[in-house]
């Protein structure tokens, strides 16, 4: 009973906020900013996710990198960066709104192409991808697949995360006719 209310209050905050995106395809070769949403759940899918920012990072392209840690604390080996925040369940208000700066900063920045790298149906991360003013936005998350601009089905291959990024640089290459 507790979620319910919880899950109405958060979509109330989320219908009340919603502003609408000038929506265009990118691709991801082209885009001048790009941003990334994660779930990080260990020290290896911290590192996964940094390897993947660290691909994608060049002098022509700005990177920003929201990660969510689904527990009460931002363990000690996620380190906070100019371009790289994480949040966890003390960032967020009673019934999951994240709440803090850095987040209202990602989400009001116009991205080409915003990343979304999680699996698991997260309130907070369902928030994010609402709320955000990216211009193109691409996961792989049954759940959230109805926000994306572009859906990529990787349940059929045993497939990992520099499988997502190497089929969503494909495929927003097609799309966009490179």
């Amino acid at each position: 009973m507790i979620e319910k209310i919880k899950n109405y209050f958060l979509n109330k905050e989320i219908k009340n906020n919603t502003k609408r995106r000038n929506k265009s395809v990118c691709s991801l070769d082209s885009a001048k900013s790009i941003g990334i949403i994660c779930q990080i759940s260990s020290e290896e899918s911290y590192k996964e996710y940094y390897s993947i920012f660290s691909q994608l990072h060049t002098s022509s392209c700005s990177l920003w990198l929201i990660g969510y840690i689904d527990d009460t604390l931002v363990p000690f080996y996620c380190l906070q960066q100019l371009t790289a925040d994480f949040f966890c369940r003390k960032n967020l208000n009673w019934y999951g709104k994240p709440n803090f700066i850095q987040l209202n900063d990602f989400l009001e920045k116009k991205f080409d192409i915003l990343i979304d790298f999680t699996v698991n149906p997260l309130p907070p991360i369902l928030y994010c991808l609402q709320l955000s003013q990216a211009k193109f936005i691409v996961g792989s998350s049954i759940y959230n697949k109805n926000i994306y601009d572009l859906f990529i089905d990787n349940s059929n291959v045993n497939s990992n995360n520099l499988e997502l990024l190497k089929n969503i640089r494909l495929y927003t290459s097609k799309l966009s006719g490179k």
